[in-house]
């Protein structure tokens, strides 16, 4: 088994949790998608298969969300609500 090996810093892209079911691929307890989110997983994958993290970039700001970069350079989408602590 290969060892396994950073991404380097701006290529690991996490989508929260509340991120992905809101407003990627919605809630599945609440029966089926709205249609705006339709095709937007593959979209996802599309953007990452063919321009990487910053073509995936384009689409989550275009959708909305927020792209935060952290101190060691990962890559959290989020809703613009978590996005900043509350006070």
């Amino acid at each position: 088994m290969a060892p396994k090996t950073r991404k380097a810093p701006g290529e690991n892209v996490k989508i929260s949790k509340a991120a992905w079911y809101g407003e990627v691929v919605g809630d599945p307890d609440a029966g089926p998608p709205p249609e705006r989110l339709k095709g937007r997983d593959l979209a996802l994958l599309h953007a990452m298969e063919e321009g990487g993290p910053q073509a995936v970039r384009s689409l989550i700001e275009e959708w909305g969300l927020v792209w935060k970069v952290g101190p060691r350079g990962g890559i959290t989408v989020d809703l613009p609500e978590q996005a900043t602590p509350s006070a």
